[in-house]
């Protein structure tokens, strides 16, 4: 059997260009070197990327995609300048260890004698304590988070997600030890890391956009949300009966179900909606799934991002309110992450999230809360921490 997280520490140990991994799943991917790279910096040409994203597909066994949060804004921060508003790379090698099988793509006879000769046992992550880089002030999302009350009261909108982020130097991120760090304490989210030479962009998020297999689609909605202060999980089942976090949760639960009508004629299942537990945070979520025969991974990602767990609903209406309001570029936060093999697709939120900047030694984290008429002010407050604190407590320097 293999140790999965030695498996894991090996192969961040040969600096990836890409990893998603599920440790409960046990399931990893991961690029090393870029055989070819495509870009939408203009969304008005998003029809041709596409094509040239598909052509790209016929000829290499995986890809990896990364989706902006809004690839229609226009006003593009200093910190995602150089972040294309969609991107695909097509890796010169990269592995995927699944159901305990691991296979390898593309040729690089260093990394395949590397993983060939990999020995998993006798590994132990300790645990090593961060320093907190960020303090818990919020003045500015406070009041954003009153004016998106008032202005849910007075329009057609229903919720909100109003994001904020936090700016903290850090000489020297010790990226290995810091996922590692991460999926120990987030076992059961998914854990992502994109790399490039100026900057990391990384987190553990517990929402999947959609995975695609055996021509099943299955999504979900997780929204609604309460910080994880140790107490009872029977009291915290009571806690979710509140209507307000109810109401949440509908509004993206009666979405997605829409959506998908749009897309198949077969029969859409719902699970009964479960409380996930998470390390900092617990979360209402419901499965939704149904039969397609194509793996169409854009028309996917065009219904279900941003739903409304991501932006708000109506989902236009809330976009429209985010560009407005939010003070900031979300670039990649709440935006989607994930990779494409030829019948199968896997996207993934991105959230609890941080972009590390190598050359400028800064680290920018972000979080966010959907808000409707009735949230509570001190609650969201607490929600919020509770979200920057599931990176705060993870990053490691050299």
């Amino acid at each position: 059997m293999t140790n999965f997280t030695k498996l894991l520490s090996l192969i961040l140990d040969k600096k990836p260009t890409r990893i998603i991994t599920n440790p409960t799943r046990k399931n990893v991917v991961a690029s090393f070197g870029i055989a070819k790279k495509i870009q939408l910096y203009d969304p008005t040409d998003f029809f041709n990327f596409k094509q040239k994203v598909k052509n790209e597909l016929e000829k290499f066994p995986l890809a990896f995609g990364s989706f902006c949060f809004d690839i229609q804004n226009k006003k593009k921060s200093k910190e995602w300048e150089n972040y294309p508003y969609v991107e695909f790379i097509f890796p010169s090698y990269a592995i995927k260890f699944e159901n305990n099988n691991f296979i390898s793509f593309g040729k690089n006879k260093e990394l395949d004698l590397y993983f060939k000769n990999r020995t998993f046992d006798n590994f132990e992550h300790n645990e090593i304590r961060s320093k907190n880089l960020f303090n818990s002030k919020s003045e500015n999302w406070l009041k954003l988070v009153e004016k998106a009350k008032e202005n849910i009261r007075i329009s057609n909108l229903e919720k909100i997600v109003v994001a904020d982020i936090k700016k903290s130097k850090l000489n020297n991120l010790n990226i290995n030890k810091t996922i590692l760090e991460i999926i120990s304490k987030y076992p059961n989210c998914t854990t992502y890391m994109l790399r490039d030479d100026e900057s990391i962009f990384f987190g553990s998020t517990p929402e999947k956009i959609f995975e695609y297999n055996n021509k099943i689609l299955k999504t979900e909605a997780l929204a609604g949300s309460i910080p994880n202060k140790g107490e009872d999980f029977i009291e915290i089942q009571k806690k979710f009966q509140n209507s307000t976090l109810i109401e949440e949760h509908n509004i993206v639960v009666k979405y997605i179900e829409s959506q998908l009508t749009k897309i198949s004629k077969n029969k859409i299942s719902k699970s009964p909606s479960e409380v996930k537990k998470l390390n900092n945070i617990y979360h209402l979520q419901s499965e939704i799934k149904t039969k397609i025969n194509d793996n169409d991974f854009f028309g996917f990602l065009n219904l279900l991002h941003p739903s409304p767990a991501l932006a708000g609903f109506p989902v236009d209406e809330a976009l429209n309110w985010i560009r407005n309001n939010e003070t900031f570029d979300r670039g990649l936060y709440t935006g989607s992450i994930g990779y494409i093999e030829k019948n199968n697709s896997n996207f993934y939120a991105a959230l609890r999230c941080a972009k590390y900047s190598i050359n400028e030694k800064e680290i920018i984290s972000f979080a966010g809360n959907g808000i409707i008429k009735d949230s509570k002010i001190k609650y969201e407050f607490e929600e919020l921490n509770s979200k920057f604190e599931a990176i705060n407590e993870s990053l490691i320097e050299n």
